[in-house]
């Protein structure tokens, strides 16, 4: 089978294609490089803290942490500090803070390791929902014309407090906080994403219409090629009857032998004697059975005779 050759219209469709691709992705890389950037301008520093566990028994250690994040090319990590008024609790171990660097953005955790076993800790009934004092992000950042101290409060979630002793109120005095098991529902951080999704979106559609456009030029490729109708055949030239062969014959030049002529002048005798002509039959046969060969104007004679009968007769003769 010969190669079909793409049409012009197919190759156009395939560069426009192409060319919407190049714009999804460069429109998709241009948001994706924006968004970035735009987030870093307005939000050079994030925090959060977390209780670990969020739901204590009197006495038992609490793990606090605040975790900074920020860019460190807009602001310097050593300058920032974290501090925490967390009385009545006591810090069991100092305070210790760990740096992670990754890329521009620098990650800052400071854990507290507290204990409470003062009066103060005890719950005023059998689950107490306590609130802890915010921590304090303080940092120096580029305001107007120097560098100038700024703060950043960090809210804690609730913790809550059970007692080690059994349940002090009736069944009947008890709230809705003095069951002695509570969900802790923690905070999640902001969602991060390694790649923009716009982009990883523009890819997915680029490679998924690039795939479609494949798939179709296949299939185009592997249609059979159509082959152009067959020229009608000529029709095939009317045979003439032995009888217009006979004379035919006898009308032509005597160059034909004298053979023919003779084997003529037979067919035409048995002919018009089918058809009752007698005379013209034995007119015929005579000159067929001559012992000379018959001459050319004899037969014609002959001939121009048969054909007055046939035009009579509308080639059928009575």
């Amino acid at each position: 089978m010969p190669r079909t050759r793409i049409p012009a219209r197919v190759a156009l469709a395939a560069a426009a294609v192409a060319s919407a691709l190049l714009v999804v992705l460069v429109a998709a890389v241009s948001s994706g490089d924006d968004a970035d950037s735009s987030s870093a301008r307005t939000d050079p520093i994030s925090a959060t803290a977390a209780l670990s566990p969020g739901i204590v028994l009197f006495g038992d250690t609490l793990t606090a942490t605040v975790d900074v994040v920020l860019d460190r090319t807009v602001l310097d990590p050593d300058t920032v500090e974290v501090s925490w008024s967390h009385a009545p609790w006591r810090a069991v171990d100092p305070p210790t803070r760990a740096r992670r660097d990754s890329g521009r953005a620098t990650h800052l955790r400071t854990t507290f390791v507290l204990r409470c076993l003062t009066a103060l800790c005890v719950p005023a009934r059998d689950t107490e929902q306590v609130e802890l004092e915010p921590a304090e992000v303080s940092y120096e950042a580029e305001v107007g014309e120097g560098p100038r101290q700024l703060t950043l409060d960090v809210p804690w979630p609730a913790l809550v407090v059970h007692p080690r002793v059994g349940d002090s109120l009736p069944p009947g005095q008890r709230d809705a906080l003095s069951a002695p098991w509570r969900a802790d529902l923690a905070s999640l951080p902001a969602v991060s994403y390694r790649v923009s999704p716009w982009l990883v979106l523009g890819v997915l559609i680029s490679l998924g219409v690039l795939f479609l456009a494949a798939s179709a030029l296949i299939v185009y490729r592997a249609l059979p090629e159509r082959e152009p109708p067959p020229e009608p055949e000529p029709e095939p030239e009317p045979v003439a009857s032995p009888l217009e062969q006979a004379l035919a014959l006898l009308e032509s030049p005597a160059t034909n032998g004298s053979h023919a002529r003779r084997r003529a002048l037979e067919l035409v005798a048995e002919e018009v004697e089918r058809f009752g002509e007698d005379d013209l039959a034995l007119r015929a046969r005579t000159l067929a059975w001559s012992e000379d060969t018959p001459e050319g104007h004899e037969t014609r004679a002959l001939a121009a005779r048969l054909r007055s009968l046939l035009e009579r007769t509308n080639g059928v003769p009575a």
